[in-house]
């Protein structure tokens, strides 16, 4: 597996350069060294290499940097950060980056032979996209950048004068495809439908009504926690269900006199999701369900595997936060059923058995988040917030 493969070490400490190399050169390996990052990318840039291991910190360029370096230009080479730094926040990053492998220091022989040998069968198994024809990828290449055969101009050029919907709308005959999808009231630096930009075009500096509405949401902040709970002292009602049934934002600005504390408008969160909870422990489906409930978020909770199969299967869930440990079938099982079954839908991890390891192989599954117990509200609405805006990009 190793015999005559082309490995690179990078890492500020020569000591641990000639350790790794010591220890691959016994499978045959051909063995190059670099002492910081930017060295390695000299050196990658030179010659092709069929693995890297990458010290997660270095001066000039961190392993992080390399590793992202190394997916963008030379994707064909496998990465294997090592580090003396390991942590659960690490490893994800570096998995969701696309490295091979993850190996804390101290490690011993085996452990980086063994990381080694898996990042390469990993590489033997991806499959490789058959290259075309020199003519067919010419041709391919000028029907996606250039419009209009007898006077081509570029795609892109054409998707900031205009609108990318346009863009995609106009065929290399110069002429749109059916009905243009393009408004001609939209102004593409307010995003927006505009009179003004009718009569007048586009606006030289920053749109005015961008401008001022971000001026306003700044003199009138919401306060996230006002409408929390209980609404109303007299004839009390849940905020969630009073943000489903008006908005969130207009839930936030009430108090338990049933009388907004100011005027709503302004969004303070984002749309809401359908979140559902699976895990054995109601006390965590609980702490889940209202910390994401006082988000304007719907949360639905499931306190077995097949339960949460089952309520994903008739609502469609935008978000699960999931147990790694459960009876009848682990977390890591049922993350895999979910990602083939319903792909769109995100994961997060959430469990009291946290380890580098099972991060890795939850993220490498498709888990979009992985979150150690116990938790704190701060932690739990980060991640989800990270995970729809991750989602709406």
């Amino acid at each position: 597996m190793l015999t005559n493969r082309k490995i690179l070490v990078v890492d500020d400490h020569s000591s641990v350069c000639e350790s790794v190399g010591k220890i691959l050169k016994k499978h045959g390996c051909h063995l190059e060294q670099a002492l910081d990052g930017q060295v390695a990318i000299d050196l990658l840039e030179k010659e092709p290499f069929d693995l890297v291991f990458a010290d997660l910190m270095m001066p000039r360029v961190s392993g992080m940097e390399l590793l992202r370096y190394i997916r963008q230009h030379h994707p064909e080479t496998e990465v294997v950060m090592i580090t003396g730094y390991a942590s659960i926040d690490s490893a994800v990053e570096a998995t969701k980056l696309g490295a091979a492998g993850y190996v804390p220091k101290p490690f011993t022989p085996e452990e980086l032979t063994a990381a080694a040998e898996k990042a390469l069968a990993q590489h033997a198994k991806a499959p490789t996209a058959e290259k075309p024809a020199p003519a067919a990828e010419k041709a391919e290449a000028i029907a996606s950048e250039q419009i209009d055969v007898d006077e081509p101009f570029d795609h892109a050029e054409v998707a900031v004068a205009t609108s990318p919907e346009y863009a995609d709308a106009v065929s290399r005959t110069d002429m749109p495809r059916g009905t243009p999808v393009a408004d001609p009231t939209w102004c593409v630096k307010g995003e927006m439908s505009c009179k003004k930009f009718v009569k007048s075009g586009p606006c030289k500096e920053e749109c005015p009504i961008r401008l001022g509405e971000k001026e306003m949401k700044a003199q009138q902040p919401v306060s996230v926690g006002a409408g929390a709970g209980l609404i109303d002292v007299d004839l009390p009602f849940d905020f969630a269900a009073l943000g489903a049934a008006t908005s969130p934002v207009y839930a936030a600005t009430l108090t338990r006199s049933d009388l907004p504390v100011r005027t709503p408008g302004w969004e303070v969160y984002a749309e809401a999701k359908n979140v559902l909870v699976i895990d054995d422990e109601p006390v965590v489906c609980n702490s889940l369900r209202r910390i994401l409930s006082r988000r304007g978020h719907r949360v639905d909770q499931a306190l077995v595997p097949d339960e949460g199969l089952d309520k994903i299967e008739a609502n469609r869930y935008d978000l699960v936060l999931l147990d790694l440990r459960m009876p009848g079938k682990s977390g890591l099982e049922l993350l895999t059923t979910i990602k083939e079954r319903w792909p769109e839908t995100k994961v997060i991890i959430v469990t009291g058995y946290a380890s580098i390891e099972s991060a890795i192989e939850a993220t490498r599954r498709g888990a979009s988040h992985y979150i150690a117990k116990p938790f704190t509200p701060e932690e739990v609405t980060r991640a989800a917030t990270a995970v729809f805006e991750e989602k709406a990009a």
